[in-house]
Order: structure tokens, then C-alpha cells, then sequence
């Protein structure tokens, strides 16, 4: 089901959601690097990016992306 914007609509209903509840940011997880093997998939990085996340912290294998709401 993947790349047929279902991803897309959760992502900006929960970032409605949480700025209509008071959040001051939301936080997305990616693989750097995704493969078929990705097991806890958290969508692609470009999607974050198109919502408006950028890259706040590396680690080794995941990307924390992260959405000002206020």
C-alpha cells in the first residue's frame, strides 16, 4: 500500500491534532537508509520533509525529524 498518500493524510491529521492539543512539536523516526528488510518501517524521509520536519538529530541508523507547531 505503499506511495498512495495514506501516509500522507495520518501524518497531517496528527499534526493537526496535536497543535489544535497545545503540542509545541512533533517528531518522526526514519531509517536513514530504508530496505526491504526495515522491519519497523516509519515511512520515508521526503514525506517528512514535504509536511515541513527537518532533521533535528542523527543517529547511527535513524534520522529524528522534527515539525514545529507554534
Amino acid at each position: 500500500m505503499r506511495r498512495q498518500g495514506i501516509a500522507s493524510q495520518l501524518l497531517a491529521r496528527v499534526c493537526q491534532d496535536a497543535a489544535e492539543d497545545g503540542f509545541d512539536f512533533v517528531e518522526a523516526y526514519p531509517d536513514k537508509e530504508v530496505t526491504a528488510k526495515s522491519e519497523d518501517f516509519a515511512g520515508y524521509a521526503a514525506m517528512y520533509e514535504k509536511f515541513g520536519f527537518t532533521v533535528f538529530h542523527e543517529t547511527k541508523q535513524k534520522l529524528v525529524m522534527r515539525k514545529p507547531l507554534k
